[in-house]
């Protein structure tokens, strides 16, 4: 079993995503701390509750307790205000990315591929939702049926995966395609 790393900086698709299914624990199991900056908590949190959104409260139950929404330092986000042209990112995945900066911050939670792209170039290791799920499976945390089941329940809320990236988790997961 490896020992889950110490904190990680989240955009809100992941947050949003395990939150519907019920099943923020997973990413709990993997990271003991995960920061969010503003424009991510407005994104999963305010702007979740505005619409009546259930997953936006359970979020908001986790802000402060394991969940910490930090903001982004003024000379940081002057730093790297470079990230502000790419208009391929959202303003939750640019602050994201500033905090992550910020916080020397190891991982980074995110599922867009743009995100994911310029965070590798950072230096900063992005892991997606799915990853998350095939990590707590390989914590031990998770059973490989209940890793299969987040998975399917992910898709059935509206997570997007390509089917590379499925057979990819099914190897994970040592199950035959």
């Amino acid at each position: 079993m490896t020992s889950p790393p110490r904190a990680a900086v989240s955009d809100s698709t992941p947050l949003i995503y395990l939150a519907k299914i019920g099943r923020l624990d997973i990413i709990r199991n993997v990271f003991h701390q995960i920061y969010v900056p503003d424009a991510v908590y407005d994104e999963a949190v305010t702007q979740g509750k505005a619409l009546n959104i259930s997953d936006a409260s359970i979020i908001e139950k986790a802000v402060g307790k394991w969940v910490i929404n930090e903001q982004v330092e003024p000379e940081v986000d002057a730093e790297y205000r470079f990230l502000d042209t790419n208009t391929k990112l959202g303003s939750g995945e640019k602050e994201a990315l500033k905090l992550c900066k910020q916080l020397d911050a190891v991982y980074f939670i995110a599922d867009d591929r743009e995100a994911r792209r310029v965070s590798r170039i950072l230096n900063i290791k992005p892991i997606g939702t799915c990853g998350t799920v095939i990590q707590a499976f390989r914590q031990g945390s998770i059973t490989k049926k209940e890793a299969l089941q987040i998975i399917d329940d992910l898709v059935k809320v509206g997570l997007r995966i390509s089917s590379t990236v499925y057979r990819k988790m099914l190897e994970e997961l040592e199950i035959s395609t």
